[in-house]
């Protein structure tokens, strides 16, 4: 009896192990041939950091306030900057992030007052040694600064100018009414004598 038992247990696990082969043999397999194919990453996925690009701008937007830097627990990011000439707004001149120290915590992304930093979709950094992984995230941006400061100045120079003549308005306005309640308050037809 125990044989019989132990043959109908063994079948029983064969015909399970059979089922699932079956069931996954037609199913569209979910491994990737990697240096071929390139899977997407979720939205979620976290990796390294990057200067995001911003549409209006044309570049990045850090202003070298920081933040990023100080609340840092791994303090493995650098940021220098300044204030380019005829622009009221700093701009990073020197980010770099050490990597191999980064523990990828995302505080920095939410600390950035301009919201420029943004995690990377790539998956396959590697390196043979520590410094490999120091990265200047300015690079892709460095050819192409002068312009953005240009555009910078210009829309500046803009928003400038449009609060001026607001401001010139808003006085016009005021001095106008001013004008008129001083007409108002005179007494039309007479000096004021009654006699």
């Amino acid at each position: 009896m125990p044989m019989l038992k132990q043959t109908l247990t063994g079948a029983r696990s064969l015909l399970t192990g059979m089922k699932v082969t079956f069931k996954n043999a037609f199913k569209k397999p979910v491994t990737s041939q990697y240096p071929r194919e390139r899977i997407e990453m979720s939205q979620a996925y976290r990796n390294v950091i990057v200067l995001v690009e911003k549409e209006d701008v044309g570049s990045h937007d850090c202003i070298d306030c920081g933040m990023c830097e100080r609340v840092c627990p791994s303090f493995c990011i650098k940021v220098e900057g300044e204030r380019p000439e005829g622009m009221k707004r700093k701009r990073a001149t020197r980010f770099e992030v050490d990597f191999a120290l980064c523990s990828e915590c995302g505080l920095c992304l939410d600390v950035c007052p301009t919201d420029t930093l943004g995690y990377s979709r790539e998956f396959d950094q590697a390196g043979y040694g520590r410094n490999d992984f120091l990265y200047d995230l300015l690079i892709p941006y460095r050819d192409r600064e002068e312009t953005v400061r240009d555009t910078l100045r210009a829309a500046e120079a803009e928003a400038a100018a449009a609060k001026k003549a607001a401001v010139a308005k808003k006085a016009a306005a005021k001095k106008a009414a001013e004008e008129k309640d001083a007409a108002g308050d005179e007494a039309p037809g007479g000096d004021g004598d009654d006699s």
